[in-house]
């Protein structure tokens, strides 16, 4: 087998429906150099190949097929939340009526039940959505019973508290290969160091959505090291980079947007013009190095976020300086500005 995960495989199968498209199409126009036995001959060969990678990997052999699993997947994280909520609810109505040990007892038992029925469905299906669907319910389930043995206790909710969940959805990521898992578990880590550097300083760790600097520095870092992530599981290293991106470029925003969002011993202004630098230094050599890597979604991401951020300066700057239809011309002026450059950018790398 060529192809050895199932990402691999999946673009395999892309590229030969692409072909097959292509060569229908050079056929109606009367313009396809091969011969009817070399056809035929790529043809047997493709269906053995596909045979192939269906049999060892969930792909999509048409169009169509992917877009349900698009919808698979979707279903599988609402399913996932239904039955967190339900088993939340189910643990609120009941537990009043139970003692210390069946409480403690009743919340183990949910996230423990949740990772057996994720090995049995694991062993059973080959798409693995309802192994998936009940692998967000053990995480889920887990941070519930973290945060209600907390209140039990009477132990205060720190950030210490956020390192069992991380270390329970890494590893159930990490045994399965779930990128979802992976990618609330990472959240969660970007949240537990911020919070243990507010800890460590004596200051409540729910300082971290208000000072985002400690929030913006982990996810980045974790962005910028996401290459080591792919030894660990398929698609890890996409799945870290993104969760990273979106976090920190998020945080980022934050401290260019927000009066008071900086740790810096700077005036609010003054911190405000240095995050904005540093948001627009940082998207650009980032989407720079997607458009080389040819990330799409990293690309996307990024493209989304500059976009805002570009927007709000708009706005700061010009709201109140212009009237309504020049700040609207203006803004539609920028539109026409962007769309130019990228269709240049696009030139430039179908020229490569």
């Amino acid at each position: 087998m060529a192809s050895g995960t199932r990402r691999a495989a999946q673009r395999r199968a892309d590229r030969i429906r692409a072909f097959r498209d292509e060569v229908s199409a050079l056929q109606a126009e009367q313009a396809c150099p091969l011969t009817e036995e070399q056809l035929a001959a790529i043809a047997a060969h493709h269906g053995r190949l596909l045979a192939g990678l269906s049999e060892h990997f969930d792909i999509d052999r048409s169009a169509d097929a992917g877009q349900l699993s698009k919808g698979l997947r979707l279903a599988s994280l609402l399913g996932a939340a239904a039955l967190v909520a339900a088993i939340t609810t189910l643990i609120e109505r009941v537990w009043g009526r139970l003692g210390l040990a069946s409480q403690v007892t009743m919340l183990c038992a949910f996230p423990l039940a949740s990772l057996a029925g994720v090995q049995m469905a694991a062993e059973r299906e080959r798409t693995r959505y309802v192994a998936g669907l009940l692998a967000l319910v053990a995480c889920g389930t887990a941070w519930v019973a973290i945060v209600l043995t907390s209140r039990v206790l009477d132990i205060p909710f720190s950030a210490l508290l956020l390192w069992p969940g991380v270390g329970f959805g890494l590893a159930l990521a990490m045994s399965y290969g779930f990128r979802s898992v992976l990618a609330i578990s990472l959240a969660a880590l970007t949240a537990a160091m911020a919070g243990v550097f507010f800890e460590a300083g004596g200051v409540p760790w729910t300082a971290l959505v208000e000072r985002l600097e400690p929030l913006a520095g982990s996810a980045l870092a974790m962005a910028m090291l996401a290459r080591y992530a792919g030894a660990a599981g398929d698609g890890f290293e996409e799945s870290t980079r993104l969760t990273g991106m979106v976090i920190g470029l998020g945080a980022l925003l934050g401290l260019a947007s927000v009066h008071g969002a900086s740790l810096l011993a700077f005036s609010p202004a003054a911190a405000l013009y240095f995050y904005q630098a540093v948001m627009l230094v940082v998207s650009l050599v980032l989407l720079w190095r997607r458009l080389r890597a040819d990330d799409s979604v990293g690309v996307g991401v990024l493209s989304a976020y500059l976009s805002l951020f570009l927007l709000i300066r708009y706005v700061d700057w010009f709201w109140d300086a212009l009237p309504a239809w020049a700040f609207f011309l203006g803004l539609a002026a920028v539109a026409l500005t962007s769309i130019g450059w990228l269709r240049r950018r696009r030139g430039r790398l179908e020229a490569l």
